[in-house]
């Protein structure tokens, strides 16, 4: 049995996986100016899992599990054995290794399909476009709590609120209006972009939403599928492709 390990900005995911089915998804939450936390997790479980696979945002993270954890178990996502996943006109170099996981992902699970649009909604919020099962290109927003977050550090009359799901387009108070925001105008920013992205190319695209925000944007509605899991299915993918 295998381990796969998502790493972002502020939290990192796990699954054991075998073949291509992954067990329920653990996260824990970590700090940056602390990566104590993060580093015990992984070193807990190295002693039960033949391989332990890794998809990290964060490259001072990287640097401390090379060094302090052992490298045999260990394995980080080359991204230079994917590149043919990757449209030519992409420059590899400079495109987030959990992006390009992502798009191994939903070509394994959706193989009927070759257009998709990814919408991950995490410490960023990014929308990845896959044309002829290849990554062609993408955009990077500021994410959902961050950004109202940021806001609310910078303006004096805005106090800190608890964030909640809330259906109202306007708000009657601060906090209602943020409240307003906060859901239905990110929510209506992201369908826009999608919008965009389908009158331009004119495909049919495969909506896909992943990240720990993605509930706030998508609420009841069914229009769109939401994954969970949907980079740790990829990296047990990438297990399959490179062993």
């Amino acid at each position: 049995m295998n381990l796969a390990i998502d790493i972002g900005n502020t939290s990192l995911k796990k699954a054991s996986f075998t073949s291509l089915n992954v067990s329920k998804v653990k996260n824990i939450n970590y700090s940056k100016n602390n990566f104590n936390k993060l580093l015990f997790s992984i070193k807990k479980d190295l002693h039960k899992y033949d391989k332990v696979y890794i998809c990290s945002v964060v490259p001072e993270i990287n640097k401390i599990i090379k060094k302090k954890l052992s490298k045999s178990t260990i394995h980080f996502i080359d991204k230079h054995l994917l590149k043919s996943y990757v449209h030519k006109s992409v420059n590899l170099k400079q495109l987030g290794v959990d992006r390009l996981i992502n798009v191994v992902s939903v070509n394994h699970i959706f193989p009927k399909n070759k257009n998709f649009i990814i919408i991950d909604l995490g410490t960023a919020t990014t929308l990845d476009l896959i044309i002829n099962s290849q990554y062609f290109g993408g955009a990077i927003l500021p994410g959902l709590k961050t950004s109202y977050l940021n806001l609310i550090s910078l303006a004096s009359g805005i106090n800190s609120i608890s964030f909640q799901e809330l259906n109202d387009v306007i708000g009657k108070d601060t906090k209602g209006a943020l409240l307003s925001g906060f859901n239905t105008g990110y929510k209506l920013m992201i369908e826009a972009y999608i919008k965009k992205l389908i009158s331009i190319y004119k495909l049919r695209f495969k909506v896909i939403f992943t990240g720990g925000y993605a509930s706030n944007i998508l609420n009841k509605q069914t229009k769109y599928l939401y994954k969970e899991d949907l980079t740790l299915l990829g990296i047990a993918h990438y297990h399959n492709l490179t062993k």
